[in-house]
């Protein structure tokens, strides 16, 4: 490999210098148009960026998901565990593009978050805005743990 850490490929120049799996992700979205920059990872579903918090009487989960469609996305909560599955939709550019960089995911998308405790079914709660997918799960109220007498008869 030369000085200036460059390999050439078939015309091609791939930049050694930065991140090796930025350059891998390059090199699969060019060459196999693919849609998905992770191709060559065994899961093509990609996650998108989430914040998770609790607060002392909610567990909360923001989702980023640009150009997702409301209709095109599925939360569960089932045995502790919140999943959020959708999908991104692109529609095929009439011209032909050479990317430069791909970062942006389209098609399939899952997120899990384990929720550490109890949850009130009846209150649960989704806001989709401006991209953001907020979901709001309030806490079970635990049973009071006060000292009751019961009377022996």
């Amino acid at each position: 490999m030369s000085k200036d850490k460059k390999l050439k490929i078939k015309n091609f120049d791939l930049d050694l210098s930065g991140p090796l799996e930025d350059e891998i992700d390059f090199i699969f979205s060019n060459f196999f148009g693919s849609s998905y920059p992770t191709l060559y990872r065994k899961e093509l579903l990609w996650r998108p960026p989430t914040d998770s918090y609790e607060t002392d009487e909610e567990y909360v989960a923001i989702l980023e998901l640009a150009q997702v469609e409301i209709n095109d996305v599925a939360v569960t909560l089932a045995e502790g565990v919140l999943s959020i599955r959708g999908v991104r939709k692109t529609t095929p550019p009439a011209e032909r593009r050479r990317y430069h960089k791909m970062e942006i995911h389209y098609g399939p998308f899952e997120q899990k978050i384990a929720i550490p405790g109890e949850v009130d079914m009846e209150n649960l709660s989704a806001h989709y805005k401006d991209g953001f997918l907020e979901i709001r799960l309030p806490k079970r109220i635990a049973p009071s743990k006060d000292i009751i007498d019961i009377k022996v008869v």
